[in-house]
């Protein structure tokens, strides 16, 4: 054990380095969002609405992109007083042909893409036998598919123009394993996994990945019940406008990954990074009847 303990020691300060030189010392960034072409996708509510007024009150063009037309014009009527520049277009983004149509017509409209904002996603709560098949597809399609896909579509003109932003708006469930969410958990940590090596590949060509980590949101997704079960263990319920506010300040200092959700969240994900044994015990002891009962009601 005598001999174990400087390689422990170590690990956790080689850790420690990492960390601080990843979070304190990000990547300069001289971007400025005026003008900036900017494609949100699940813009009609929650963080992508929130991210929709942030991106204009700074003065960029803004392309709506969601399933609901009727939505969408409202966002837009909305955001009008701080840009005019404003493109909606409604999309399945699982849907190649209608991605295709959001490039294609973002081109023909603006001219350029600045931003790729992957906002869209889906959630199902439960205990993974009871979690309805055709919902765990839908899940994976639009958390991870869709957006490996529009981004395939985007780089192209990112690439040929040497510069470029895309925003990948995860979870922190996809850094920190969460029972009773098994397969957005799993869409999740995919879409961390995809926005890590993305940065790896596209080093030195002036395209920039910035992974963002919401905790729990104040979303139409989320019951209120949900939300009251989750103060009572501690998390901290963000309101989607902060959320949006620091994802952009995220993506404006060139951070790589930007942590939301409170304190409760950051440990988590600090925690399950660095002692996971940690992260088991507490599921152990905390994944109660009325647990798995109340998340069960996110569908």
């Amino acid at each position: 054990m005598r001999l174990l303990r400087p390689v422990l020691w170590g690990s956790a300060f080689g850790g420690a380095v990492y960390w601080l030189l990843r979070y304190f010392r990000p990547r300069h960034s001289t971007l400025v969002l005026n003008e900036k072409v900017v494609i949100i996708t699940g813009a009609s509510s929650g963080i992508g609405r929130a991210l929709a007024f942030a991106f204009a009150r700074r003065a960029a063009k803004v392309v709506l992109v969601a399933r609901r037309a009727d939505r969408l014009e409202a966002v837009r009527r909305e955001i009008e007083p701080y840009i005019s520049d404003v493109l909606v277009i409604p999309a399945d983004v699982t849907d190649d042909t209608q991605l295709q149509h959001v490039v294609q017509r973002t081109l023909e409209t603006f001219g350029q893409i600045d931003i790729l904002v992957n906002n869209a996603g889906l959630m199902c709560g439960g205990l993974l036998q009871d979690q309805p098949p055709d919902r765990i597809e839908q899940i994976l399609a639009v958390n991870l598919g869709a957006v490996i896909r529009l981004t395939q579509l985007v780089l192209p003109h990112m690439l040929a123009n040497h510069q470029g932003y895309i925003m990948n708006v995860g979870s922190g469930l996809g850094r920190t394993a969460m029972p009773t969410f098994a397969p957005y958990v799993a869409s999740k940590y995919g879409l961390s996994g995809f926005s890590d090596a993305l940065r790896r590949e596209l080093a030195k060509t002036g395209v920039y990945v910035t992974l963002v980590l919401p905790g729990w949101t104040h979303t139409e997704m989320i019951p209120v019940e949900v939300e009251d079960l989750l103060e009572r263990y501690g998390y901290h319920i963000e309101h989607p406008d902060d959320a949006a506010e620091r994802a952009v300040l995220g993506l404006v200092r060139g951070q790589h990954e930007v942590i939301l959700g409170g304190l409760f969240s950051w440990i988590g994900i600090m925690t399950e990074r660095y002692v996971p044994f940690l992260v088991w015990l507490y599921w152990r002891l905390w994944l109660t009847p009325e647990w798995i009962a109340t998340m069960s009601k996110i569908r």
